[in-house]
């Protein structure tokens, strides 16, 4: 009979750092509310994943025949590398699955011409005007015009008589009525019944469904952008955004009051949104450098993007996709000689629940020997790390160390630089790994090109007012939540 292992309070906190992790190929999760029983098999499993992998964190080879070693590519052996790599060993595989690597095409891309776009700017002699020069999507730079992303949202999101596909779904469905908005200008919109697709014998979508499906999507692409241009959208004369607050487009000759002052002005009838970075040519530069008036370096860019996210299904959207990351979200105790060590635990809140930035903030400096800076929240120093988000220690400070210089081609070994929690080195110093803390932030708190906000220099308490003189709201900023994901504060449900 096999000897059961009842686990004790110590050990199942010590396993649900390994499995609850999710690090763990074929691992499954502990609830530390439950009870739970491993047989001695279990645990001789996991201590067999657990060296191999730190074999291979210590240089080893993953792929063999030796006894810390995978032989078969079938099996799922071994803890998973943070970023992806080496999941699939595969001959010529191993980034398959890996975060920032180029997505891959199942068929040939095709890149459309769009509108005409005038230097002059959107509204009177704006985009859309004769005159106005050709834009396409296959630019590598600058504006490419194209008011069809926005009327396509508006449409779906149009439940009136306007549209459509609105009427028709109205009929289709017993029980839609118009539900009256409180604007005599608007058309009704109808009330269509939430019904799932199998003829209502599933229960109804609801917004739960929603934020699932972007939690979902998260742990699957996140794609570069900033670098290749911007898509400009001029808004169409029927455009929700132009009426106002008062949801009137023109004045009302009957009143004494002008609808229409409140409509947006015509020069900022527009929208804009950022396209995905490219890949280098020939070149290796990404995009046109402005100070080279003769030369476009954006010319022999590959219309090509990088997921910076693992699109296993792999819970990244909470253990990050950067060792680099993950050390900064990993929870850390100082043991006898005052050096920091994990704890298997992710870094939580004071009230439970998630860290905020002013928490990493702080954690960095008083564990690892890191001074963060509201800038560094855009991008993520390098750290020194395994391919597991454990940092190396440094063998005099047994602090954490950035890397200072990466080199092109990179130095091995890279420079590095530690401190200690009196004395933190400055993460200003560090390469960037290109992930974000943050990609979601309250526009008064975006810290990018701006100064902090003086509430806490004057010992005053937070000011709800926006920051002026192109400042940022640093208290606002501190109090971001920071996930595995830079997208994590999209909306509170998200969260």
């Amino acid at each position: 009979m096999k000897r059961r292992i009842r686990q004790s309070r110590r050990l199942r906190a010590a396993l649900g750092g390994v499995l609850g992790a999710g690090l763990l190929v074929g691992g499954v999760g502990v609830n530390e509310a439950e009870a739970v029983t491993f047989i001695k098999s279990d645990l001789d499993f996991i201590l067999q994943q657990i060296k191999i992998s730190e074999a291979h964190a210590g240089g080893g080879a993953l792929v063999g025949n030796g006894p810390l070693q995978i032989a078969n590519p079938l099996r799922m052996t071994g803890l998973r590398t943070v970023d992806g790599s080496e999941n699939n060993i595969q001959p010529g595989q191993s980034n398959f699955g890996a975060a920032d690597q180029a997505f891959p095409r199942l068929t040939s891309p095709l890149f459309r011409d769009a509108e005409p776009f005038n230097l002059f700017g959107p509204g009177g002699t704006g985009p859309s005007q004769p005159g106005g020069s050709a834009t396409s999507y296959q630019q590598t730079k600058g504006f490419v015009e194209d008011s069809q992303p926005r009327v396509i949202s508006n449409l779906i999101v149009d439940a009136s008589s306007n549209n459509p596909a609105a009427v028709a779904a109205a009929d289709q469905k017993p029980g839609s009525v118009p539900v009256n908005d409180g604007h005599p200008a608007n058309p009704d919109p109808f009330f269509i019944p939430n019904t799932a697709t199998d003829a209502g014998l599933s229960a109804p979508y609801n917004s739960w469904f929603t934020f699932f499906g972007q939690f979902f999507d998260h742990g699957l692409d996140l794609v570069n952008k900033g670098k290749s241009g911007t898509v400009l959208m001029p808004l169409k004369a029927d455009d929700p955004l132009i009426k106002g607050k008062d949801g009137i487009l023109n004045d009302d000759p009957a009143t004494a009051v002008d609808e229409s002052a409140d409509n947006l002005p015509p020069h900022l009838r527009f929208m804009t949104l950022t396209r995905a970075t490219n890949q280098p040519g020939p070149d290796g530069r990404v995009g046109d450098d402005p100070a080279t008036l003769d030369k476009d370096e954006s010319a022999d860019d590959v219309h090509e993007a990088t997921n910076k996210t693992t699109p296993f299904i792999d819970q990244n959207q909470t253990y990050t996709s950067h060792p680099s990351h993950q050390v900064f979200h990993r929870e850390y105790v100082l043991n006898a000689a005052g050096k920091p060590v994990a704890t298997g635990k992710l870094l939580d809140g004071a009230a439970g629940g998630l860290a905020n930035w002013a928490e990493v903030k702080a954690q960095a400096q008083t564990m690892l020997g890191i001074a963060l800076d509201d800038q560094d929240v855009l991008n993520v120093p390098l750290l020194l790390t395994d391919k597991y988000g454990k940092f190396i220690p440094h063998p005099d400070t047994g602090f954490a160390q950035i890397v200072t210089n990466a080199g092109s081609p990179p130095v091995v070994p890279p420079t590095v630089a530690s401190g200690t929690p009196g004395a933190p080195v400055d993460a200003t110093l560090a390469v960037r790994t290109g992930h974000a803390f943050l990609d979601d932030i309250a526009h008064n708190a975006g810290p990018k090109g701006k100064t902090a906000d003086t509430d806490a220099a004057l010992g005053l308490a937070n000011d709800p007012v926006s920051p002026t003189n192109g400042n940022y709201d640093n208290e606002l900023l501190d109090s971001h939540f920071v996930t595995g994901d830079g997208r994590g504060n999209e909306n509170i449900g998200l969260t």
